[in-house]
Order: C-alpha cells, then structure tokens, then sequence
C-alpha cells in the first residue's frame, strides 16, 4: 500500500481517481490545485503524486519542479494526468521536470493502475531539475493553454447546439402535449424548429396513400422543400445531404403504425452540421412528432366511431340525434316542416341465418350506400341500430310532396335487387315517419313517434306508416293518384283541349291554346290542377309535354288537310323539358311537316325562364329562328324584372287571371294592368289577358289597350273534335257580333 496525492482542480476528477485507487489498496490524498498539493506533500510524504498539467495558482510543471527541488519530497514520484498533452515539446519538458510517466485524459482503469505500480516499483532516488525550464516552461503553458481554449470554445459550442436542439425538442414535446389539430401542430412544430433550432428551413411531407408521392404538408422559414419532397423516396432511415453552397440537409422519417407516412426536413446553412450528436436527439424529435400523428389519427378514429357506425360508416344513434335536433331547430326559425324516418329491413334474420354473418354485414353496407342515394343531400342517413336504420330530413315546405317523393325514391331505390355473395336477394323496407311540428315539437317527441309508426307498419301490411292518419291518407290517395297518371299516359287516355283567343279589337280568332286533359275512365274527368303538378313531381311531365307538342302538331296538319285556316297554336312548356339538352331537337321534330310557317308558339312562365337565363335564351332563339314564337305565361307573378324582359327572346306577354278578375277595382289592380300593356307595347310585345269572363272586362281592356283576350266569355276549353266548329265562318262571326257589342 502506497500513499497517493491527487492534484486536480476538477472535483470529479479527483473523486474518480480517489475511489479506484483507494479500491487498489492505496492511502489517497487530494489537493484542489498545486499549491494546495505542494503543503500536502511536504506534510505527508506520499510515495506518489498524481498530478493535472493546467490548474490554477499552480501547475502541474510548476508542482513537480517545486517537489524536486524541496528534499523533504525530493524522493516523490510525479505522473502527469491530462487532456492537453500532445507535442513533443510538453513531453520533453515533463520528463526534464522529473515526470516519471504521463497519462493521457481519459485512460480506462487498468491502464491507470497498471501506471500506477510501474511508476512505485521503479521510483528513483532525487533528479536534480535545470534552473533553465523557465522559457521553455511558459512556451508549453501558452500551447496547451491555448488548446485547451479552443477545446473549450468548440465544446462551448458543442454545448449551446445541444441546448438549441433540446429547447427545440422541449418545445416540440410541450405542443404535442396540448396539440388536438394535426395541420396546426405540423405548422407549430416547423416554425418551432426554425426559431428555436435555429434551422434556415423546416418542412413536413406526407405520403399520399394513393399515388405514393411525399406531398408538401407544412413549412416555416426560408425557401422552399418541395423539390426535394418530390424525388424522396419514402424509407425508415434519416438520410443527410451536404451541398458545397446551400449547407445541408436532414430527412428524417416518421413512422407510424410501423410505416412512413411522411418525412421531416431541416435544413441548415453549413455544411456537416449534423454529427452523431445532433442526429440522435433530431431522431428523437421525428419519433416523438410521429407519435404526435399516431395519436391524432387514432383520436380522430376514436371521435368518428364515437358517432359514426363502423360497419357501414353512417351516422350512428348518438349523431343523428343531434342532426335530427339541429333539423328541428332550423325548421323552427324558418317556420319550415321537417321530418323523422325511421326504418327497418325486412326479414334480415333470415339473410344472417341463411347466408352468414359475413354476408348480412355486406347487405347491410349495400343498404346504407341505397339510403343515401334515396335521401337528399341536406338530410343525415343514419344507423340507429342491428338492422335499423333513420332519416334527418331537412327543412321543406311541402310535407306531402317531400315526403311522398321521399318514399318514391327509397321504392325506387329498393326495386332493384342486392348482389350479396353472387346471389340476388330482393329486399324491402318498413318506415315510420313523423313529421314536425304536426308530429312533435322535440326531438324526443318526433323520434318516439316515429318509432310508433314504424312498430305498427310492420304490425300491419303497409310499408310506409306515417304517425299522422291524415298524412297516411294524403300519401295514400297521392300514390293512387300517380299510379293512375302513369296508367293513363301510357294507355293514351290524354287527350288536348283548345281554348280560343281572340282579337280585342276585330273580335277576329287569333290562337288557341292546347291544354292536356284527363279523363280517367273510374275518375271522370280529373281537374288539371290535381295532374298538372304531380306530373312535374315525378318528372311525368316530359313524356306528357312532348307528346302535346306531336298531338298539336298532328291536329294542325289535320286541319290544314281538312281545309282549314288555323290560326297560331300555344303549347305549354315545363322547367323540366326546357333544361333537357335535347329540348329544342324536341320540338322542332313535333312540328316537322308543317312548313316554313309553322304556327307554333311555346307558353312558359318567367320564373322557368331567369332559371337559366342565358341557356334558355340560346334555346328560344334557336326555336324563333324556325318560326316558333315564345309567349311568357302568368306574367306579373313570377320574378322576371325589365332587364331580364328586355333580353329574352319573346313575342307575347299574357296577363295573370288573379289581376284581371281584380282590375274592375279602381287602383293598384287597374294601374298593373295598365303598366303591363304599356311596358309591353315599349318592347314591341303583343298583350294577352287571361281569365276574362264578362262584358265589362272586355270593355276596360281595350280602353288600356290590350291586344287579346282569353276566357269563359269566349269559350271554355273544347276537345279537338270541336275545334273546327270554332274554326268555320259562322262561329267567327258570331264571336266578332258579340265583342262588337261588348
């Protein structure tokens, strides 16, 4: 056992050095710096001294000259420890100092130990140390001081890059903590990289799932990552770029679920910035940012089942309530009606039992994908239970039409049959709807019944129940009503009516309007006011409006061929056949053979007309061009205003009933007609007046000027048959005495 003295101003250091030579069995002593050193070797005599090179108030050259020349510690052995001891000069020096083995910072245990006892077992007596080491002594301080504060300053800087990544990495960790929104907290984090990493540019890339390409995601700094997003290939390791000009790069992946879904660059603007060091903790940083990506995508998948149903992505029972409740509450600020449908498939026990659970979960899927063809864009399809499933329908005005169109397309919809493992399986569905407010002003009012109604639709034989027994009448005798239409239409039970109009001044015939008729063969003759619209409904309209084109066309011919003089037939026009792309192929097919002159004229009301303004221009100007001329029916009720009227391609304004009925009142009813006739006499259009019944009125119409006249007074509308009655010499004579005494 040897009795040591530790000179090192490191505490650590003298601490470490203490303990694995106090394990070896030796006596250890420590000193704090040389001069400390130099009082406790003159006090204890140690055998050894192991020594630092660069302390304060003393160095390590200093000590051991000091030591030498005192011969009560002149027989002490010295061992320089030390990280600054590299030339041949500091070498050279230590030995003429009487420096019996140096150790270079740091050694591993035995090679100190080892040191240790070769230095004991071969001390020699006292050496006698040179008086003139002074020079040569300051020269090799000043190196190794030097080195020793470029070391110190690299490892300064070392130190503060570390501090910017780790308060980038505490900041990134801080806001993935309270981040809830995955585009934010990409754009946070790139903007935390570059104010706090201190990088020239940070950006984050995802992976397309479909194409496979690294799209841009979010940035933050100078110049732009797009480029090198586009020709990264996608892998599970950071790759480093350096460039002579631009500095360098760093992708780093982010794995989640145990794949890349996308990549993180930094960019700095040195070259080999990032050593082995910084690499770990910046991939310490990737992996916490696609911890952020996997928690978020899992949240987000936790939030959607939490009011999705996961088999068939629909709205489950928790989200359609609150659809159903914001429903209401917009129905009731718009003072609207909307509607609770709820519905069941019928017999999918069977399917399970029959075909498996594997295929019930595929039909189910099919029926949801049905629903929401059926449903309206606005409404909210839900699955509210194993084979149960609901409609939100939205605001409407109408509850008969909506609902009854509603129940249209889910027939529609549920007519054609499911492909389930390769087999065809028809399925039908049971529906209770409610309707608010009639049915129930809350939402747990409206639900409960319309779950009644569909309890005791599938008690009963009907398939659509409304809770209300009105409603379930008005759908019923609807239904009827369009079977009935459809029956009719396509048996030829149609049939055209004319009514006469005729010139206000000669009492001259000047047109006829054809109006389709029904007379159905259990109904009687059924008013256009019940058939008309319910055609427009279900789109029955354009099979019915096209053939009143051919029909006044073949009765035209028909009378021309009898000898006739026909005068200008008017045939009325829906929204729905002047949107049809081949509208105007359409008509100009019904009225072929008619000559250059056909006598056509087409009857819309203005509001079909502004629907498109600028497609319905191009097709009446097309139709004018062949003849046709264009009358705007109704006018005055629509929302057609005088720019619109100064640019459609029309001949003839028709005055509304409700103002001519009105127009013996003096005033408003008056002065509208009046203005009607003199703004459409400005344009150069030529004025009709509907609805006219009594002598009176005919008397003030032509006080105002008005052209033509068409109503009761003249004659109710009469079938084709008796058409040429109107057409002959005595009827129009008859009519010419009577508006002459009018």
């Amino acid at each position: 056992m040897a009795t040591i003295l530790v000179a090192d101003d490191n505490r650590a250091n003298r601490e470490a050095l203490a303990a694995l030579l106090e394990t070896a069995g030796h006596r250890v002593l420590s000193a704090a710096d040389g001069s400390e050193a130099l009082e406790r070797a003159r006090e204890h005599r140690p055998e050894l001294v192991i020594s630092d090179v660069l302390m304060p108030e003393m160095d390590g050259y200093e000590l051991a000259r000091r030591l030498q020349l005192d011969p009560a510690t002149a027989a002490t052995a010295v061992l320089f420890y030390t990280a600054y001891f590299g030339t041949r000069e500091a070498k050279d020096l230590a030995l003429a100092h009487g420096v019996a083995r140096v150790l270079v910072k740091p050694s591993d245990n035995d090679a100190i130990l080892a040191a240790v006892e070769e230095v004991l077992s071969s001390r020699a007596g006292p050496r006698v140390v040179s008086s003139g080491l002074d020079r040569e002594h300051l020269r090799v301080m000043v190196d190794q001081l030097l080195d020793k504060t470029g070391a110190l300053e690299a490892q300064q800087r070392r130190v503060q890059r570390l501090n910017r990544t780790l308060a980038m990495l505490s900041a990134v960790n801080a806001l993935i903590v309270r981040g809830s929104e995955q585009q934010a907290l990409l754009e946070e984090a790139c903007r935390i990289a570059v104010e706090k990493g201190g990088f020239r540019l940070a950006a984050v890339g995802l992976l397309e799932p479909v194409s496979g390409a690294m799209a841009p995601a979010a940035a933050a700094g100078e110049g732009s990552a797009e480029r090198d997003l586009a020709r990264l290939k996608p892998g599970a390791r950071a790759v480093i770029w350096n460039d002579a000009e631009s500095g360098s790069f760093v992708a780093l992946p982010l794995i989640v679920g145990g794949a890349t879904a996308g990549v993180l660059l930094l960019y700095a603007r040195v070259r080999d910035f990032f050593d082995e060091e910084e690499m770990r903790l910046l991939q310490e940083l990737a992996g916490d940012v696609s911890f952020a990506l996997h928690h978020l995508e899992q949240k987000a998948r936790m939030d959607y089942l939490a009011y999705h149903d996961s088999l068939t992505d629909l709205p489950n029972r928790s989200l359609f309530i609150d659809r159903i409740g914001q429903a209401l509450s917009a129905a009731r600020r718009e003072k609207r009606f909307a509607a609770a449908v709820f519905l069941d498939v019928e017999r999918f026990r069977m399917v399970n039992e029959t075909f498996g659970r594997k295929a019930g979960d595929e039909l189910l899927r099919q029926v949801g994908a049905r629903l929401r063809e059926a449903a309206r864009e606005e409404d909210t399809v839900a699955r509210i239970g194993a084979d149960h499933f609901a409609i939100a329908v939205a605001g409407f005005d109408h509850p008969g039409e909506t609902t009854h169109w509603l129940i249209e397309r889910l027939g529609a919809a549920f007519a054609r049959p499911f492909l389930v493992d390769g087999v065809e399986l028809v399925v039908m569905l049971k529906a209770g709807i409610a309707v608010f407010p009639t049915d129930g002003e809350s939402t747990e009012a409206l639900c409960a019944h319309a779950e009644s109604a569909l309890k005791h639709a599938k008690d009963g034989a009907q398939r659509y129940l409304f809770y209300a027994p009105e409603m379930n009448a008005r759908v019923a005798e609807a239904l009827a009503m369009e079977n009935r239409l459809r029956r009719a239409i396509d048996d030829g039970l149609l049939s055209l009516h004319y009514q006469p109009k005729i010139d206000v001044q000669s009492g001259a015939l000047a047109g006829l309007e054809a109006l389709i008729r029904w007379n159905d063969p259990e109904l009687g003759a059924v008013p256009p006011a019940k058939f008309v619209s319910l055609m427009e409904e279900t789109g029955m309209i354009l099979a019915a409006g096209n053939w009143a084109l051919r029909r006044a066309a073949a009765d035209m011919r028909r009378w021309q061929a009898a000898g006739l003089e026909v005068p200008r037939i008017s045939v009325n026009i829906s929204a729905i056949q002047l949107r049809q792309k081949d509208f105007v192929d359409s008509v100009l097919q019904a009225i072929a053979g008619l000559g250059r002159r056909p006598l056509l004229d087409l009857e819309i009301t203005e509001s079909v007309l502004v629907d498109d303004i600028e497609e319905s221009t191009r097709k009446l100007q097309t139709l004018r061009r062949a003849g046709i001329e264009v009358s705007v029916d109704d006018f005055g009720t629509g929302y057609c205003s005088l720019g619109y009227l100064a640019r459609l391609p029309v001949d003839t304004l028709k005055i509304d009933r409700s103002f001519v009925v009105r127009m013996g009142e003096a005033g408003t009813p008056r002065n509208i007609v009046a203005m009607i006739v003199s703004l459409a006499h400005t344009l150069g259009l030529k004025v009709i007046a509907e609805g006219v019944e009594h002598d009176a009125q005919v008397r003030l119409l032509r006080s105002l000027g008005c052209d033509q006249i068409q109503g009761f007074y003249v004659s109710q509308p009469v079938p084709a048959d008796k058409v040429e009655s109107l057409l002959g010499p005595g009827a129009q004579d008859s009519l010419q005495r009577r508006m002459a005494a009018a």
